[in-house]
């Protein structure tokens, strides 16, 4: 089974002015986000990647871009691994929504107690959670193990090795897809960080003879400007 390369995409203005995104469109990487997204590129540019996923916003899709093109490899996009809908809130100051009389308890329970929450007019976090898990689902049965050249000439049977998947999403829904398959409660995901044009990786194990299934974390939040993780 693969190995899912979870991608927080690059910064961008939003994030610079500490303001919920949400799925408003038309957010792109700014100066810094893009630099950072080339950082992110050199550095996968020496895994064999097999596939790129994004979600539909642009800030995903750009980033996207940058990685899959030294592989090659197209981009596919995905409305069901966007950022969580805000709703109401979407392009608010997360400052103000902490503070205001008028929202500050479900802002905290945003944080607290995420599977209570629900913004107004927008999605529940647990929902985000099952929209990005059923998305990442389909994206792992999808890309089972491929053969690889036999290694000596005794080997009869080819060996296989498991695809590499890039997905580039957004912060809360790659730490909902980690609480996940780490099986931590979900009201514990906020614990989790993610930055901006980080790397978290998966290994998605099966033993088909025991039914078993199980993931392993190999990295979370390697942020490739700041450290050479594969060097």
């Amino acid at each position: 089974m693969p190995i899912l390369l979870l991608i927080r995409h690059a910064t961008n203005d939003f994030v610079r002015q500490g303001r919920l995104p949400g799925q408003l469109p038309n957010i792109h990487l700014n100066a810094e986000g893009r630099e950072q997204a080339k950082a992110l590129a050199k550095m996968l540019s020496a895994r064999r990647i097999d596939a790129v996923y994004s979600s539909h916003l642009e800030r995903a899709q750009e980033t996207a871009l940058h990685i899959a093109m030294p592989h090659g490899l197209p981009v596919h996009v995905w409305p069901a691994l966007a950022d969580v809908d805000n709703g109401d809130w979407a392009g608010k100051p997360i400052k103000q929504l902490s503070e205001d009389v008028a929202t500050r308890e479900l802002w905290q329970m945003v944080v607290e107690r995420p599977s209570q929450a629900h913004f107004p007019n927008g999605e529940g976090m647990l929902a985000m959670q099952r929209r990005v898990v059923d998305a990442l689902e389909r994206i792992i049965a999808a890309h089972p193990d491929l053969p690889t050249e036999p290694t000596a000439e005794h080997e009869k049977q080819p060996r296989l090795r498991p695809q590499e998947v890039a997905v580039v999403a957004h912060a809360d829904v790659i730490k909902a897809a980690l609480a996940h398959h780490l099986d931590m409660p979900f009201d514990s995901f906020q614990k989790l960080h993610v930055s901006p044009a980080s790397l978290s990786a998966l290994a998605v194990f099966h033993d088909p003879q025991r039914g078993r299934r199980w993931s392993q974390l190999l990295c979370l939040n390697v942020q490739p400007y700041l450290t050479n993780f594969w060097t």
